[in-house]
């Protein structure tokens, strides 16, 4: 047996998913974006992100920089209130 002491990664694990904001559900049919789960990966809700603000109206070329850096959701959000506020 391993005593090891485990160290999970959450902020790269469990987001709330921002769809269904942590219920698992959207107008009671299983969330789309977290499958039920409830919790989203980094990946995830860097793309929901993304698309988001794509959604929002958002600069498509910015926005297109932005999938390509992969940037951290703190710097997304940052970028969403600020093209929000530009509009």
């Amino acid at each position: 047996m391993n005593n090891s002491l485990i160290e999970s990664n959450s902020i790269n694990t469990h987001w709330d998913c921002p769809e269904c904001e942590g219920t698992g559900t959207v107008n009671g049919e299983t969330c789309p974006e977290c499958l039920g789960a409830k919790y989203i990966d980094i990946d995830a809700l860097t793309s929901w992100m993304l698309d988001f603000m794509e959604s929002r109206g958002c600069n498509p070329d910015e926005i297109d920089q932005l999938r390509t850096e992969n940037p951290d959701p703190l710097t997304l959000t940052f970028c969403l209130e600020l093209c929000i506020a530009l509009k």
